[in-house]
Parts: structure tokens; sequence; C-alpha cells
């Protein structure tokens, strides 16, 4: 499944003056993800939210640990780094799942534990961080356009990973 940088937003691409609205509306997206898994007894929409939740949290982690993260570290330093931590146990429970594989009885509870961890992360970073950094006086399209770069980076290289994958199978 080749990803869009367009697709994860709705169609609306990444706006590039306001990099917190990306940052929400990636919360919002894995949101309805987890809610479509959660909610589902069909094996097959488990298994696509799935995928997708992990891709889309792997994705949005490594925008914010390499580009978000730093460059708003001064706005707030103790709660950059609270977050950075609940990103770590994130990653962690990213990896038991993908090492249970998708029909190991226990996933369902691993991802109602990675949703309650990733909401309850999600309403710290919009309630409190993102307040901080928009009150900051930061260059807020300086960060976009890294941060838009960065993202199309990444996109472009799990494009090429998967192509790779496809023309091997």
């Amino acid at each position: 499944m080749e990803m869009d940088v367009n697709d994860r937003r709705g169609g609306a691409g990444f706006p590039v003056d306001q990099p917190l609205q990306a940052l929400r509306m990636d919360h919002q997206l894995v949101s309805k993800l987890f809610d479509s898994y959660l909610n589902s007894q069909d094996m097959n929409v488990k298994k696509e939210a799935g995928r997708q939740i992990l891709m889309n949290l792997e994705l949005h982690d490594a925008l914010e640990q390499t580009v978000f993260y730093p460059r708003v570290h001064e706005a707030d330093a103790s709660l950059v780094d609270s977050c950075e931590d609940e990103h770590q146990q994130v990653r962690q429970m990213l990896d038991q799942i993908k090492a249970m594989g998708e029909d190991d009885p226990q996933c369902d509870q691993m991802y109602r534990q990675l949703s309650e961890a990733v909401m309850k992360h999600v309403e710290v970073e919009e309630q409190q961080l993102f307040p901080k950094v928009e009150q900051s006086g930061m260059d807020m399209s300086a960060l976009g356009l890294e941060m838009q770069a960065f993202e199309a980076n990444m996109i472009s290289g799990q494009a090429s990973a998967m192509g790779q994958k496809d023309a091997r199978t």
C-alpha cells in the first residue's frame, strides 16, 4: 500500500504555514483508524486499520522526533522531554504489536493499550504543548517547511521500499 503525501491529510497536503494543524490532522486520522480497528469484528478491516495505524504512527513519530521536538524544545523543555518519553513507550508497543502478528489473540488488547497511550499523548500535545509553541513567537513557516520536507522524504522512502518489496514478490 503506497501512501501519497496528500492522502494523510484528506488531500489537503501539508499546511506549511500551520505545522501544528498538520500534526492535529495526523492525530485525527489515527483516532479514526483506532475507532475502525477497535469497533470492528471484520478481520480484514482490523488488518487494514492496524497496518495504517502502524505506518502512520511510525511516520508521525519520526517527524516529531527528528524535526518538531528539537525545534520546539525551548518552548517548554520538560514538557517536550515528557512527550519524547511517551513516544518511546509508544514505539515499544509498536514493536510488540509487529512482533506478535495480526492473528495473535493478544493483538486486540495491545491495540487498545496503544490507543489509550496515543490518545493521552495527543491530549498533552494539543492542550499543553501546542499552545506554548504558538505563544513562543517561533517562525511557524520555517518549521512547517522543514516538517514538510522531512515528511515528503519519509513517504518517498517508504514508497521506494514498498516498490522494492513488490518487485521481489
